[in-house]
């Protein structure tokens, strides 16, 4: 709905250029659904995350003394990935709308700004990874001993 409310507002040149330029417009949006795709992964991760932390709960209160820390981990690690997927979201449909003027008034310039912005989100969320990983495994090597 919001395509079709869109291109009516269109004059004559950008309406030429749409036409002329289809496969680029449908590159676009292939690109904004990749990254929708990889946004909606990222939160579900982040909710797979989250609800993990019961299972450590669980685990916990049946077998070792009580490190709580990796319980508040999983579960602020499971939220900062749930939301750096809505951020990724954003970011893309901004990145599609600006595209989508730029292409058709012909003006195209790849942005760097947000390639960088969605390779700081990508090793944000590595980092948090890795931190809890090493987190939990010396918490396993500790209550082993």
């Amino acid at each position: 709905m919001l395509f079709f409310r869109r291109h009516k507002s269109l004059n004559k040149e950008q309406k030429r250029s749409h036409v002329e330029h289809r496969r680029v417009h449908l590159a676009n949006e292939r690109t904004f659904l990749a990254w929708i795709r990889t946004a909606i992964s990222v939160m579900a991760f982040g909710f797979i995350v989250e609800k993990f932390s019961l299972f450590l709960w669980i685990d916990y209160t049946k077998k070792l003394p009580g490190p709580k820390l990796s319980l508040v981990i999983s579960n602020l690690l499971g939220i900062i990935f749930i939301g750096l997927g809505g951020i990724m979201g954003l970011l893309a449909i901004v990145r599609f709308m600006h595209v989508e003027k730029e292409i058709e008034n012909n003006t195209f310039h790849p942005s760097e700004v947000m390639d960088v912005l969605f390779a700081l989100i990508f090793l944000v969320l590595s980092a948090f990874i890795l931190f809890y990983v090493f987190n939990w495994h010396s918490l396993l090597l500790t209550y082993r001993n």
